[in-house]
């Protein structure tokens, strides 16, 4: 008999939104619009990253550059840190599983917020840890008290996505600062700041500076999947004192990540129109939805990331599956506890609009029947 271990076998695994191919498949839809994945919402690379991926692939039959040199030195300017503070995985996801891999053993415990990015708990399960999952304010808000409250002596890590994922609610600076003085120095803080770029709250963690201050159990970690539109090249990358990055770097696998995603990250950093029209696309979008939210009576979470969780106050799964049959994804929450709840990426203009007009339909006939 194979000797599977027990933890890993009762890994219920991570499902990813809908791809647009799946659907065309399932239904015969040709038109199919994707709302479901926080993708980017320009519908496209920088014209930069793409010039740069066409001249990567010429080069493809070479192994990628192990240290990650052009897109390190490139983004050490960008974040004004040095290069031995910046760590590169195959998506910001790879960066948290080498957290896991790194600190984590047998019996040992994970915090994180109840609603929050499923791969933490999963991650925890993969290595034979104990997930501590501590429930959301009553505005949807991490408790960052209530995680306190949790902390151990096995309490290795705690996660904390800012701004949330699925909710879009985000933690502040005071807050953030007076919860790091607390966290005791056997506990690793990861924040996952995957939609950062999206933020437009004043009183946001400037959580950069806590690294060039030189806290030593602190691993900041952001993505080039979301606003700069490489989500399918796999890139993403942490920031953290030198002898986090140096440890870090013992895990990771040689060559992780792959050429043409450098490239494109070079690329698409030089390309300051590119992000500027994606977060004032999403600014504007944002707006749009709030608005026709409430003119459906639709109960909706302020959002800081380029998704908006939405209230339908019925089974949010059968409104799924319906909109997947008129050619649109979006995402059911039935995994995180919020079965009535759907979350929403901000499209373009004409995705926004279509999502609105299938909702008000929807209801529409709800009404009537």
């Amino acid at each position: 008999m194979i000797p599977f271990k027990k933890h890993i076998q009762d890994i219920r695994p991570y499902e990813p939104g809908k791809p647009i191919r799946e659907l065309q498949r399932e239904y015969g839809i040709r038109n199919v619009t994707k709302l479901a994945s926080n993708e980017n919402p320009l519908g496209r690379p920088s014209t930069k990253a793409m010039r740069a991926m066409r001249k990567a692939i010429r080069e493809v039959h070479l192994y990628p550059e192990g240290s990650c040199h052009y897109i390190a030195e490139r983004l050490s300017r960008e974040l004004d840190l040095p290069t031995d503070q910046i760590i590169f995985g195959n998506g910001s996801n790879e960066i948290i599983e080498l957290v896991g891999r790194g600190f984590l053993s047998e019996g040992d415990e994970v915090i994180s917020s109840e609603m929050s990015f499923l791969v933490y708990p999963i991650l925890t399960q993969v290595c034979g840890g104990r997930f501590q999952a501590v429930p959301v304010t009553r505005d949807y808000r991490c408790d960052l008290p209530g995680i306190l409250a949790r902390v151990t002596p096995k309490t290795k890590v705690i996660f904390i996505a800012n701004p949330n994922n699925p909710t879009g609610t985000y933690v502040t600076a005071q807050e953030m600062e007076a919860f790091l003085a607390k966290v005791p120095p056997h506990v690793i803080v990861c924040l996952d700041e995957a939609y950062v770029d999206f933020v437009d709250a004043g009183d946001f963690p400037k959580m950069l500076n806590c690294v060039r201050e030189g806290r030593p159990n602190l691993v900041v970690i952001r993505t080039f999947s979301k606003a700069y539109g490489l989500a399918g090249l796999r890139i993403g990358y942490a920031a953290a004192s030198k002898e986090m990055v140096a440890y870090l770097h013992k895990i990771r696998q040689p060559f992780n990540v792959n050429s043409v995603a450098q490239a494109a990250a070079v690329a698409t950093l030089d390309d300051k129109f590119f992000l500027w029209k994606t977060k004032w696309m999403v600014a504007r979008g944002r707006k749009y939805f709030y608005r026709q939210f409430r003119r459906l009576g639709l109960e909706y979470l302020p959002s800081q990331a380029n998704f908006i969780l939405l209230n339908l106050k019925k089974d949010g799964n059968e409104v799924f599956q319906e909109l997947l049959r008129s050619g649109m994804i979006v995402r059911a929450m039935g995994a995180y506890k919020l079965p009535t709840w759907i979350r929403v990426t901000i499209g373009r203009r004409s995705e926004n609009a279509q999502l609105i007009r299938l909702l008000k339909t929807n209801l529409e006939n709800n009404q009537s029947s």
